[in-house]
């Protein structure tokens, strides 16, 4: 059994995939950030498999939600995480943004206006 987290990196035209495997932890995120970082700039999708995680020790959570900030910030690209558990296989796919279009009351409130008029 392996306390550390090990990661693999697959890097094609315009997406990369993370590999990790191990104990995943919140003291990773530094390190992944870095992996990250040397990704080459042409690569605009990450792909985040956690199938080989063995364990979440205490601010894991943390460490992927870093790593999703990190990313967006960084390269202004698309995110997807794929995960396992004993019963499914989970592949979460972060949708497009569509573009932003002037003259709706959506992006003047920042929130559906339908909601918003339901509850006034």
């Amino acid at each position: 059994m392996t306390n550390r987290l090990l990661h693999a990196l697959e890097v094609s035209d315009g997406s990369a995939t993370l590999y990790l495997s191990g104990r995943l932890a919140g003291s990773d995120a530094f390190p992944l950030r870095g992996v990250c970082r040397d990704i080459p700039v042409h690569v605009r999708t990450l792909r985040l498999d956690l199938h080989g995680v063995t364990a979440l020790d205490e601010g894991a959570m943390n460490t992927i939600r870093a790593l999703v900030r990190y990313w967006r910030e960084t390269r202004n690209g698309n995110f997807r995480l794929a995960f396992a558990t004993e019963q499914d296989v989970v592949s979460a796919i972060e949708p497009a943004s569509p573009p932003p279009t002037t003259g709706r009351i959506d992006h003047v409130i920042g929130r559906s206006a339908a909601l918003t008029g339901m509850f006034l």
